[in-house]
């Protein structure tokens, strides 16, 4: 049986990485979750390394004040649930850096993917329409 979880170029784990998207990024606020989130260009621009592979990444940040480890941890596996169903909404090149800050919010699947959504449509970073 294949396993349907995020191989590792799916998700952003270098810690060069989660500084850069931390600083360079914008910063959209939802209702008990935090996203970070930074396109990268497709070509050669002055300053900018593209990336190699052009899928969307994610990455989870989740803090000790939130809950004891199997709390947060069944965070980071909801929030990881909702990227990978809707990975194909968004654009290619974004990295998104998550930080959960209510509990609530991730009481089951369908709360969290709609606050991911919800927030993802904020950050104005969903494909086009056309595109789909």
């Amino acid at each position: 049986m294949k396993k349907s979880g995020l191989a590792k170029n799916d998700r952003i784990y270098l810690n060069n990485d989660f500084k850069d998207i931390l600083e360079h990024g914008i910063k959209v606020y939802g209702k008990g979750l935090v996203l970070w989130c930074r396109l990268y260009p497709h070509g050669r621009e002055e300053g900018v390394k593209p990336r190699p592979s052009q899928q969307a990444r994610i990455g989870v940040i989740v803090s000790k004040k939130l809950g004891n480890a199997v709390q947060r941890n069944r965070c980071k596996r909801l929030l990881k649930e909702a990227f990978r169903i809707n990975r194909h909404l968004l654009k290619d090149s974004a990295d998104c850096i998550f930080c959960p800050k209510d509990i609530e919010v991730f009481k089951d699947y369908s709360t969290a993917g709609a606050a991911f959504l919800d927030l993802v449509k904020k950050a104005k970073i969903l494909k086009e329409s056309k595109d789909l």
